[in-house]
């Protein structure tokens, strides 16, 4: 499940409570949503032969195909005043679409998290730019309001003929820490720092060997928590064997609410993506009182400015650097990490439902 999945996801939760939901889910995304507790009304499932776990590009996209026709032949019954897509991609985009034509006069309402990424795969890069050539027109044209995840994005809809006044900048949020968690601070940092995405390229977890390598030239005991899945994973353990950091570096696999833990016992977050919109384990670590190390990308000063540390993108020797002179210094350790608690504070999932909720209310 991609972060805008999970956004709309969150503020849907808080909707509920004054207005009745439907979610149209694929069997996968059925199945995911309900275990993890974030279903919050009724829910039309698109189910077919294909609904099973797949790294294949090929299949994803006959995935995808499927859920579209089938939807095409069996929308879902029912008349609605608002649709909501929960990103700007073809497979939600067109059925929002469609599913206008039969709810006439409902308002359309669409999320764009992220612009595509230089450092992806060629594939899924051409994917992107593909996709947008097309959803961006339907945009345009047909929704009524599109929530921007960062202004890089609404400058990039504006120049592309999106009108201003109907694109609205968000951000991502959070939920108090889970009260179970925070126990684990009395038990002493386990870590020295910690890593929570997505084991994908892009996210630069390869450097995140290579930086940690250099870390424990200085350190020779210090530990590293990578919590995450992705299509890396395999890269990533023959990587970690290969230099020798078996004992230094622990993957923990996908953590849910576990995660709260493992942030709870580091000292340090690490984020070394080459591209990120408005991730959301910035604003989780900070919420747990960690100092935050990234590449430098616009996006993320546009949003956090001064309250987390910048390394130049790709620069693996200065992010080692970053992280010994952190580890070296408590003072600023604490200083940073009184910052992100407080910044963390202004993050919260139901003013931002609210937020949104209001904007779209005002379209009626």
């Amino acid at each position: 499940m991609a972060g805008g999945d999970y956004h709309a996801l969150k503020v849907a939760q808080q909707w509920s409570q004054t207005d009745k939901l439907t979610y149209l889910l694929p069997r996968l995304g059925y199945s995911y949503v309900t275990k993890a507790g974030l279903l919050a009304g009724n829910a039309v499932v698109i189910d077919s032969f294909l609904e099973r776990e797949t790294s294949s590009i090929v299949k994803i996209v006959l995935l995808y195909c499927v859920r579209v026709l089938k939807l095409l032949f069996s929308p879902p019954r029912g008349k609605y005043d608002v649709l909501v897509a929960a990103n700007h991609f073809l497979t939600d985009v067109l059925p929002a679409v469609y599913l206008k034509s039969r709810n006439s006069p409902c308002r359309l309402v669409a999320y764009y998290h992220g612009l595509p990424v230089d450092e992806s795969s060629p594939t899924w890069l051409l994917s992107r730019k593909i996709n947008d050539a097309i959803s961006v027109p339907l945009l345009r044209r047909f929704f009524d309001l599109v929530f921007a995840i960062n202004q890089p994005v609404k400058d990039s809809l504006i120049s592309r003929g999106v009108q201003a006044q109907k694109i609205l900048i968000t951000s991502n949020g959070i939920d108090s820490i889970p009260s179970e968690m925070t126990e684990m601070t009395a038990k002493g940092p386990v870590f020295d720092a910690c890593f929570v995405g997505r084991l994908v390229k892009s996210k630069g977890v390869s450097d995140l060997i290579k930086i940690w390598k250099g870390v424990c030239a200085v350190y020779p005991d210090a530990k590293l928590a990578i919590v995450g899945d992705g299509v890396e994973k395999t890269r990533l353990v023959k990587l970690i064997k290969n230099e020798g950091l078996d004992e230094r570096i622990t993957l923990c696999g996908y953590l849910q609410q576990e995660r709260f833990a493992v942030m709870l016992r580091s000292k340090l977050f690490l984020l070394p993506s080459y591209a990120e919109a408005w991730p959301l384990v910035i604003v989780e670590a900070m919420s747990c009182g960690l100092p935050v190390i990234v590449y430098d990308l616009a996006a993320l000063r546009n949003v956090w400015g001064n309250d987390i540390v910048y390394v130049p993108k790709g620069n693996q020797a200065l992010f080692t650097k970053a992280i010994v002179s952190l580890l070296d210094n408590p003072e600023l350790r604490l200083t940073l990490s009184q910052n992100g608690s407080r910044r963390s504070g202004d993050y919260l999932w139901g003013s931002i439902a609210q937020s949104e909720l209001d904007s779209i209310a005002s379209l009626s």
